[in-house]
């Protein structure tokens, strides 16, 4: 099996509806990889807003703690990464995303979450993991 790492936008800004939303859209894009590939176990997924949703309203730690934890998962369990829509606009995506290609990981970029570009983003995943 291999991991893939879901980058997307997070705190944007701090407003906690959109951060909901931001969460939401991660765990979407993760439903969509573990219902294509739960039989073959061929891809796999590391989703740091869904592993410490909401820790900014329940935990004190700083954002750099985060960043850490984050970077120790990506560098040791994740072959590549997926870009969410939006990315660019946030600050820790694309530090996220180039610190994936310093590092040589494979970036899937998903260009909406419109039904046609996660089947799109699916198919480009298995077609990576069997060329492995």
């Amino acid at each position: 099996m291999k991991i893939v790492g879901i980058i997307g936008p997070y705190f944007s800004g701090g407003d906690s509806r959109l951060i909901d939303h931001n969460i939401a859209n991660c765990r979407a894009v993760m439903r969509a990889i573990a219902n294509h590939f739960g039989e073959t176990k061929l891809v796999g997924f590391f989703g740091p807003h869904s592993h410490t949703a909401r820790f900014e309203r329940e935990v004190n730690a700083p954002e750099n703690y985060y960043h850490a934890l984050d970077d120790v998962l990506y560098d040791r369990a994740c072959g590549g990464v997926v870009c969410l829509p939006n990315w660019e606009e946030s600050g820790g995506a694309r530090r996220d995303v180039d610190r994936a290609f310093e590092n040589g990981k494979r970036i899937f970029v998903l260009k909406s979450y419109e039904a046609s570009a996660v089947a799109a983003l699916l198919d480009e995943l298995e077609v990576w993991v069997r060329s492995l």
